[in-house]
């Protein structure tokens, strides 16, 4: 028998411990790259707000994240006809017949169904509904970057 040492923390926790600084954070997220680093996201929370203030827009808020690409909003929902962008992006890599080997499939049709599967989306037009969404598909490329390398 292989006696086996566990230790559960919370996100909030290991970033305390890691980032004693840090402070409350309105959002973390900690995640492990293609690279083998762990990256932790860190949104500041929100200050108190003199009256008459608004809060910080995305776009305030993504210019203040030097790591993260400008995206799109997607707060509201694309037109059925036109797909998102991550969408569009999705479709694109299920075209490539490298994406296709990276998901062992033959087919483009395949490939749309596994990628739905991997991203966790009953089909690729939601990866443009919530951001959450958008990262499954960010992961996978990521995975697809690692695959290319090895």
């Amino acid at each position: 028998m292989i006696q086996v040492e566990r230790h559960m923390f919370t996100v909030a926790e290991v970033v305390a411990a890691v980032l004693p600084n840090v402070g409350r954070a309105r959002e973390i997220e900690l995640r492990v790259d293609a690279d083998g680093y762990v990256v932790i996201d860190i949104v500041a929370p929100a200050a108190a707000q003199p009256a008459g203030q608004q809060e910080p827009t995305a776009d305030e808020i993504r210019k203040c994240r030097p790591d993260t690409k400008a995206e799109p909003d997607v707060s509201s929902n694309p037109p059925a006809s036109e797909p998102g962008p991550r969408e569009d992006e999705a479709r694109g890599l299920c075209r490539t017949p490298l994406f296709r080997a990276f998901l062992e499939v033959k087919t483009e049709e395949a490939a749309l169904k596994v990628m739905a599967d991997r991203c966790h989306v009953p089909r690729l037009a939601d990866l443009d509904r919530t951001r959450s969404n958008g990262m499954n598909l960010r992961h996978v490329i990521e995975e697809f970057e690692a695959w290319k390398i090895t």
